[in-house]
């Protein structure tokens, strides 16, 4: 998907407000789910050094009396487009999800289970009289999809309506009973004492589970660190019940989104919680028997799972949310929803019990106070970074985006919580899935990133701006909404370097111009920014040396090296990788057929010359010919690592370290590539690869590696090497804790 392009603009005056109106509808349509709101228009408008700002200036002068009859007429056009779409979206997707549960409670098969041979789950259902909830219940278990193979333990707490009769003529499920009421929290410590099972699932009796609910609590439970593992709780109208939950200082407590609609950012993300409700709730067996399950003091109910959750982290154990998990709870319908005052009694009782029995660790709770929930809701102990780029990770595209996903988990895995706002692009998948799996907030900024960054602000340790366009964008903007953040530019590699030397190399004065454009850019957010990231020590001393007072750190691509697969004689051909939106490839490519690959085809005529790379254009497509093969974009490239013999680097001109270098390096697989490719990395010739920069002595050492078993196998095992010494996760990781305490983030 691409940036939708904007409209010629217009020379008349109704044609500039009509333009504005135009152009801001088509950011609101963006926004598929109708719930974009008047002041997110007027925040983006106003908004300082952003692009929407300048088109709002192009329809008449700020602050002028034109511009605000102007700004009223667009703002009034899109009020009514957004009242129309937010009137159909939301309506339609509750008419989806009522269809849904009305297909469960309406189905008429007969209820049956399969007994698993080898179950890893225990899925505990109390019950307490009304059975027709029950039997919607385990008709939605029978009727969905999983994986995983389970066994449903159903604990009839002393049923006097006939619950114990329709069980009975239940094939495939357990029931435990022993024909007494005993109250909720007994009956889940009796369905848990009868399972063995590695995972025990308690599941209320007034909820409809969805498809693969149960995998995607188990896949989080995979990390042996997570204790308790919670579902995204929906109403039957498909509005959000829970998205995880808070607790405050004070004890009190709230389900984080109650109300709103679920697809917003803020819940599409599994994240670490304060607790989850119990209504769906997965418990690791042995953080289970750590505790000695539910507190029974909070008997009959309220405030149970959270002291539960309170002592499975005390255990050294996480508490997840994850929002793949969809059940629907029809809240309150087996122990009734009305505020009686016995049960008001109840909340006040346990929630007194609660602070008593977990007041050193309350105190580090936000007060009840606080302003912005949904910044307050992502529990983390070591603060909050937003990260800000063109657009979402695609890792099978680009070697920016392995860069980058990478730094993502190295930051996760240092215990920060991440936020990713995508600048300029829609976050599309699989990738924004592939994110938020690692528990990163994946945020569409097209449009609302003012709003998000105000939402998120107070909350923020450390923005990092990653590219010069959207430096110079954000950067005033985070200094205005998060002032107590430190904000980091990530130059990805120097723009203005790589242009300089493209304009030597192609001699064209516009290039110089652009260069210099690039340049004041790049060093004015260098002296702006609280530090600045590099991916090579060369790129670090040409900042240094432009701006001697200024933070720089270099944090190169990040590889782990793999087990190579083949040897020299099993591999055969001759292969490039690169992003043709990177004018430096289109033009190493072209210089390789046209200059080099002759010459080498004359001594290897058998030899085969791969072109492999997304967004392949037409003059790169047309270079196919005998002996050259041109791919285009190729979803898993490890196949090809595991059967090339060489790979190439023909690079004439370029900044930052060569992804492709580090890709191919991690398969073991050696290169032949100019000095250009290899700047700024431990790679040296006739250690790690080969060099040459003319067509002539490239085409010589691409002949001589491809013949060369020795050879091969030295560069192979060499270059594994040195791309660990230098891009090692742990090498990416121990820079930013040092660059952080520099900045005194934590």
């Amino acid at each position: 998907m691409h940036e939708p392009t904007s409209l010629p603009t217009p020379s008349s005056r109704w044609g500039r407000v009509r333009y504005a109106h135009d152009t801001l509808l088509r950011l609101v349509m963006l926004d598929r789910t109708g719930y974009f709101a008047r002041h997110r228009v007027e925040t983006e408008l106003r908004a300082t050094a952003g692009r929407k700002a300048a088109l709002a200036q192009r329809v008449a002068p700020l602050h002028s009396l034109r511009y605000r009859i102007a700004m009223r007429l667009v703002v009034d056009l899109l009020r009514l487009e957004i009242a129309l779409s937010a009137r159909r979206s939301p309506s339609s997707r509750r008419r989806r999800v009522v269809q849904h549960v009305t297909a469960v409670q309406s189905d008429g098969r007969t209820l049956r289970f399969d007994v698993p041979q080898d179950s890893r789950c225990a899925v505990v259902i109390p019950v307490y009289n009304n059975w027709a909830l029950t039997a919607n219940c385990l008709r939605s278990l029978m009727m969905t999809s999983n994986h995983v193979p389970y066994r449903v333990i159903v604990v009839d707490d002393g049923s006097s309506d006939g619950t114990a009769e329709e069980l009975s003529q239940i094939p495939g499920i357990t029931i435990v009973s022993d024909g007494e009421n005993h109250g909720f929290l007994r009956a889940v410590h009796a369905g848990v004492a009868a399972s063995d099972e590695e995972f025990v699932v308690l599941l209320n009796n007034d909820t409809i589970v969805t498809d693969g609910w149960l995998d995607a609590l188990l896949l989080t439970a995979a990390d042996p660190t997570v204790g308790v593992v919670g579902s995204m709780l929906l109403y039957p109208d498909g509005m959000l019940q829970e998205a995880g939950s808070l607790i405050f200082s004070d004890g009190r407590g709230i389900n984080f989104g109650k109300g709103d609609i679920p697809a917003r950012a803020w819940y599409q993300f599994p994240r670490e919680v304060d607790y989850c409700s119990g209504a769906s709730l997965l418990i690791r067996r042995t953080a289970w028997d750590a505790v000695g399950g539910f507190d029974l003091a909070f008997a009959p109910a309220y405030y149970e799972e959270t002291d539960l959750a309170f002592a499975v982290r005390n255990q050294g154990f996480r508490v997840m949310y994850q929002p793949r998990s969809v059940v629907f709870h029809l809240e309150g319908e087996t122990y009734g929803r009305s505020e009686n005052p016995e049960r008001t009694a109840m909340l006040e009782r346990n929630k007194a019990r609660l602070v008593e029995k977990w007041g050193a660790e309350l105190q580090h709770h936000l007060p009840p106070a606080v302003r912005n929930r949904a910044g307050a809701a992502w529990r983390s102990s070591r603060g909050r970074v937003m990260i800000v780029d063109t657009n979402i990770p695609e890792t099978d595209k680009d070697s920016g985006s392995i860069r980058m996903f990478e730094i993502v988990k190295v930051l996760r895995d240092l215990g920060y919580a991440v936020t990713f706002l995508s600048f300029k692009q829609p976050p599309v998948e699989p990738y924004a899935s592939q994110m938020r799996d690692l528990g990163v907030e994946v945020l569409d900024g097209r449009v609302a990133y003012a709003e998000e960054l105000g939402r998120l602000g107070e909350f923020l340790k450390v923005v990092i701006l990653s590219r010069p366009v959207v430096g110079e964008s954000l950067e005033p903007i985070v200094r205005r909404l998060a002032p107590q953040a430190k904000i980091i530019y990530d130059t990805v590699d120097l723009h203005y370097v790589r242009e300089a030397r493209r304009a030597e190399l192609e001699d064209r004065e516009d290039v110089r111009r652009e260069a210099a454009r690039f340049e004041d850019i790049e060093l004015g957010l260098v002296r702006r920014c609280d530090a600045t990231l590099v991916v090579t020590g060369v790129e670090q001393r040409i900042l240094e040396a432009a701006v001697p007072s200024a933070v720089i750190r270099e944090v190169s691509n990040v590889h782990s090296p793999v087990a190579r697969v083949g040897d020299f004689s099993a591999r055969k051909n001759i292969l490039f990788v690169g992003n043709f939106n990177h004018l430096p490839n289109r033009d190493a490519v072209e210089w390789f057929v046209h200059d080099i690959f002759p010459t080498v085809r004359a001594a290897l005529p058998d030899v085969r010359f791969t072109i492999v790379g997304s967004h392949m254009p037409d003059e790169i497509a047309r270079l196919s010919a005998p002996g050259v093969d041109a791919v285009g974009w190729v979803q898993d490239l490890v196949p090809l690592y595991h059967e090339t013999r060489i790979v190439v680097a023909p690079l004439r001109y370029g900044a930052g370290i060569k992804g492709k270098l580090g890709e191919s390096a991690v398969h073991g697989v050696p290169f032949v590539c100019t000095s250009i490719a290899t700047e700024g990395t431990l790679m040296e010739h006739g250690r790690d690869c080969l060099n040459a920069d003319t067509a002539t002595d490239f085409a010589r050492e691409v002949i001589r590696l491809y013949s060369d078993a020795e050879l091969w196998e030295t560069l192979s095992r060499n270059v594994q090497g040195a791309i660990e010494q230098q891009c090692a996760p742990s090498v990416a990781a121990a820079r930013f804790e040092e660059l952080f305490r520099l900045l005194n983030v934590w």
